[in-house]
């Protein structure tokens, strides 16, 4: 009877969630890949022992992270892609969970990582104070959003769409919730949508990367932070 019903949740998982199929696009593959980058440099840097994914969705980046030989707790307020994750990985430590109220204890995570997943709160300062109550001291966190000061933001103003957080806004609530910045990059210069296909996408990344935009956050579209928890105290904002 177990083994039947699990058969059929698997059935009933078969769909991809809207993520991993724009992953597979040209752009999606280019976006993927800058992320990818960058979070595996974080880690490999610090080397850590307990991870949580926050917002993890089907478990791009957990699945990448539990390659590096580490504990990874997944969080999503969407159930689907949880169940998805668990699919590719059994054993796989899911909880349904909203960023900013996160239901674990503080102190114990050596990392945590949060991609694309600011874009759809508003209140990022409240998930900035979250990630440091359950990160160690020393902790890391890496994460990306869309950046409002940029250039292609004015370009979306005049389809009425808007990212939510300015580059400036971001890291003082970083600093107010006792994080110090010490890796940035920018990226997606390009006027292409996540699920283009287009045979352009290639030569508008290399431009990007020729002319050093990526080391222009402050003005980049998207934006990948790496922070580390200090031992400021918190004061009020705790």
């Amino acid at each position: 009877m177990e083994k039947t019903s699990e058969t059929r949740l698997e059935k009933n998982l078969f769909e991809e969630t809207f993520w991993e199929k724009a992953a597979k696009t040209r752009m999606g593959k280019y976006l993927t890949g800058m992320e990818t980058s960058f979070v595996s440099d974080s880690i490999n840097q610090v080397r850590p022992q307990m991870i949580l994914d926050v917002g993890a969705g089907a478990g791009k980046f957990s699945l990448l992270a539990a390659e590096k030989n580490a504990t990874v707790v997944s969080i999503d307020i969407d159930s689907y892609g949880l169940k998805r994750l668990r699919l590719q990985n059994k054993h796989a430590y899911i909880i349904q969970a909203d960023a900013r109220k996160i239901p674990l204890k503080d102190e114990v995570f050596d990392a945590v990582i949060m991609i694309e997943v600011l874009d759809y709160i508003s209140e990022a300062d409240e998930v900035f104070k979250e990630c440091h109550r359950t990160l160690k001291l020393g902790g890391l966190l890496v994460f990306s959003f869309g950046n409002k000061s940029s250039f292609k933001q004015k370009l979306r103003a005049l389809r009425g769409k808007s990212y939510t957080h300015s580059y400036g806004r971001i890291v003082r609530w970083l600093s107010a919730a006792g994080f110090a910045v010490t890796r940035k990059m920018g990226f997606n210069w390009g006027l292409f949508g996540r699920t283009s296909e287009s045979r352009l996408v290639p030569l508008s990344t290399g431009v990007e990367k020729l002319l050093g935009l990526r080391r222009i956050p402050s003005l980049s579209p998207w934006v990948m932070l790496h922070a580390v928890k200090s031992d400021k105290s918190l004061g009020d904002n705790h």
